[in-house]
């Protein structure tokens, strides 16, 4: 890991997830954006906000943390999981969803 980046976790930022100090960056969006979606350094980097240098720090940790990203991407699909099931769940008086 990069030693001039430092990958902090707070609970009242980012809900306690690892993120780039400094910023409300998490280390899974900068990950999700290079790795899973092909995005370049530089591109997330602009993205973001950051320097490259920051990039690469999350990229390091985003490595070296296979299971946590993987909890976390597994929470977040179950947060959006639930938001779609309730917002189906809430149809207007009157309509029928059939």
């Amino acid at each position: 890991m990069s030693t001039t980046v430092r990958i902090v976790t707070t609970p009242d930022v980012l809900h306690g997830k690892p993120r780039i100090e400094g910023t409300r960056v998490g280390v899974l969006q900068v990950g999700t954006a290079v790795r899973d979606q092909d995005r370049s350094i530089p591109t997330v980097a602009e993205m973001f906000d950051l320097d490259e240098e920051q990039v690469r720090g999350a990229l390091d940790y985003f490595d070296e943390h296979p299971d946590l990203m993987e909890t976390l991407r597994t929470r977040k699909e179950a947060r959006y999981q639930a938001i779609r099931d309730q917002s189906r769940a809430d149809e207007a008086p009157g309509t029928d969803p059939d």
